[in-house]
């Protein structure tokens, strides 16, 4: 009987129990779905991934995009920690016929312990055009593209430990491989040395030939740098004659190259150039602008330049010489002021200019004038801003221009109709009431 009204009681409260939890259950859900929500963001960056079946080769990878976006659902704080490391893109081609072009969607997914719903990959499909793979062998070349410093020099034949290299790739690139380069730098090398050279592809043109595998893709070369005897180091100081026209100045030697030359030949001669080798002189005169110019080195009787049809290239500063002239009483004109409606008062007559330019472009004291623009100023006080002008033009390039004072105080008024005269009582004679005339301003002469 007991165990009876136990289990009567446990089956009543058994549906509240499950009531219960499921509701606490909806709660917690509800509570962590506030505080964490669910976002869907785009993931930019994520490599791609190409699987061509074996003896195909892809022809078409270098306009092919190697990062694509992937969009992604999931809670707030899994894209704190997310990062295009953690998601794999695949554009894998399973069902090749034969060379040509295919069609493959992409494919994503999450790589654990991340995790979220992938919703879409842009772009979603991509063009691939794959070829038969083919292979075939090319030469090794060793190609100088710098030689060592002067006075240095290497053997005539440079060898690595490879001579012949295997080429893989589409039937049409590989067989477009006439050989791979070893491609050094020996500026910089002044002893023997071994080093690990990559291999570079290229055609008949010397030009780089892409989407091919070489095997090996290095080698090994020695190269044997030995200082030389016969050639001693010389540096190079550029000479010039004449001067430039007036008005311009030699600043010295914007560049010029090489910076070092080497001789060969009597060494008594070379002994007492002290280092030293001279240009041809450079002809200054007539010039007004920096220009660059070829000469070639001035050697003593027995001594021979290395390689001997070297010219030293030097650009020579040329500026104009500036210089500040200093224009006084230079009258002072009104533009933009309607005559019949307004007049002015309280304008300066005349203002001090400065120009500061080349030496030969200074304008004349005649060629230099004032004006203020009025344009649309009323009645009233002014502060107005002159400008300097040359023959009536703003100042060319070249030019620095500056007025002193900078502003100017002008007052304008309105123009007020003259009365009209009429007879006084008594028969007395009318008297007409004139205002006096001004006499004109004096001009100033300006002088320099």
């Amino acid at each position: 009987m007991r165990d009876s009204a136990l289990l009567q009681t446990i089956g009543r409260n058994l549906g509240w129990m499950l009531t219960s939890l499921f509701l606490a259950l909806v709660v917690w859900v509800a509570a962590t779905m506030a505080n964490n929500p669910v976002e869907e963001r785009e993931l930019k960056g994520v490599e791609v991934t190409y699987v061509i079946p074996d003896g195909y080769v892809l022809v078409n990878q270098q306009s092919l995009p190697q990062t694509v976006s992937v969009f992604i659902r999931t809670q707030q704080s899994e894209w704190e920690l997310l990062v295009p490391e953690d998601v794999v893109v695949t554009a894998e081609l399973d069902d090749v016929r034969g060379p040509g072009e295919y069609r493959v969607e992409l494919e994503a997914d999450i790589i654990s312990p991340r995790y979220g719903t992938v919703v879409a990959v842009r772009p979603s499909a991509l063009t691939l055009e794959v070829s038969a793979r083919a292979e075939a062998r090319a030469p090794i070349e060793v190609v100088v593209r710098r030689e060592p410093p002067l006075g240095y020099s290497y053997p005539s034949e440079l060898v690595c430990n490879q001579t012949e290299v295997v080429v893989r790739g589409s039937a049409e690139r590989v067989q477009s491989v006439r050989a791979a380069e070893v491609r050094m730098d020996l500026s910089d090398k002044r002893n023997p040395f071994t080093e690990t050279f990559d291999l570079i592809p290229v055609n008949a043109e010397g030009r780089t030939v892409s989407n091919v595998e070489l095997s090996p893709s290095s080698v090994i070369c020695s190269v044997d740098i030995q200082a030389r005897e016969d050639v001693i180091p010389m540096e190079v100081l550029p000479a010039t004659t004449g001067a430039p026209p007036d008005g311009y100045i030699f600043e010295g030697y914007a560049s010029f190259s090489p910076r070092t030359v080497g001789v060969s030949g009597d060494r008594n001669a070379i002994d007492s150039m002290n280092r030293v080798v001279r240009t041809a002189p450079i002809d200054l005169r007539g010039r007004t602008e920096t220009f660059t110019v070829e000469v070639p080195v001035v050697l003593p009787e027995g001594v021979r330049l290395v390689p001997e049809d070297q010219l030293i290239s030097v650009t020579v500063r040329i500026s104009p010489q500036t210089n500040t002239r200093q224009y006084e009483d230079v009258p002072v004109g009104i533009t933009g002021l309607d005559t019949s409606r307004y007049r002015v008062s309280g304008l300066a007559g005349t203002v001090t200019v400065f120009i500061t330019g080349p030496e030969d472009r200074l304008p004349a004291p005649g060629q230099v004038t004032v004006e203020v623009n009025l344009s649309g100023l009323g009645s009233g006080n002014h502060q107005v801003r002159p400008q300097a002008l040359i023959d009536g033009r703003a100042a060319p390039p070249g030019l620095t221009i500056s007025v002193q004072p900078q502003e100017l105080s002008v007052t304008v008024e309105p123009l007020t109709a003259a009365a009209t005269p009429t007879a006084p009582a008594g028969g007395m004679e009318a008297i007409e009431v004139t205002s006096p005339t001004p006499s004109p301003a004096r001009t100033p002469t300006p002088r320099p």
